[in-house]
């Protein structure tokens, strides 16, 4: 957790992320093209190819530098960093936070890092993936609710008031920014179609009423 009056940058994010997920995580690094920002992943690669249950769950350390115009209810500025669960080791995790992330960075106000955000062919160039669309959903790999991390910067947002009796002390005008996660899941053509036909609560029923895998981007 940042100490009060820091602003959260790439090393304090990996601290944070690195108590959240399921080991010991590496560091991918993704960018699109030249004219793209590069995004830095942490990874961490679960079970074995060879029991069949193996996956890869990787969360963004500096998605949270976009800044979506979002706020809470008291007025925090609201920041995301993105996660997602993949059947199977290798980069496509990497590869599909880097296109969302990517993807959000070009329009955030069209297309903001929050719950119910459909990004349409996010996974375009992604060798294999057959499940191309993606949706932003709250995350459910944790059952404590959704990890969060609050600053807020003293120096920049604050103002002093001279007690009477006594020192001037620090009063803060902006209750500062707050970081949370949002969970990347992937669509096939079927299920992108629900969703922009039914609504996202008629897909998520969909996905369960048939036992959807979602971490299979290949099905």
């Amino acid at each position: 957790m940042p100490k009060a009056g820091s602003l959260i940058n790439t090393e304090e994010t990996y601290i944070w992320v690195e108590g959240l997920l399921p080991g010991e995580p590496t560091i991918a690094r993704r960018k699109l093209g030249e004219s793209f920002p590069e995004f830095a992943m942490a990874q961490v690669l679960l079970g074995s190819p060879e029991t069949g249950d193996a996956e890869t769950v990787a969360m963004t350390l500096d998605a949270s530098r976009i800044d979506p115009a979002l706020e809470t209810e008291d007025g925090s500025d609201l920041r995301v960093e993105l996660l997602t669960v993949v059947e199977g080791h290798g980069g496509v995790a990497a590869d599909l936070l880097a296109h969302a992330a990517t993807m959000i960075s070009e329009g955030p106000h069209d297309r903001p890092p929050k719950p119910g955000t459909l990004l349409p062919n996010v996974a375009q160039g992604v060798e294999g993936v057959t499940a191309r669309h993606g949706l932003l959903v709250v995350p459910f790999v944790w059952d404590e609710g959704v990890p969060h991390v609050h600053e807020v910067a003293h120096e920049s947002r604050g103002r002093h008031a001279k007690q009477s009796d006594g020192p001037a002390e620090a009063e803060l005008t902006h209750p500062g920014r707050l970081t949370v996660a949002a969970q990347l899941v992937m669509l096939n053509d079927e299920e992108l179609d629900i969703a922009r036909k039914q609504g996202i609560e008629a897909v998520q029923a969909h996905l369960v009423q048939h036992g959807i895998n979602l971490n299979n981007v290949y099905r």
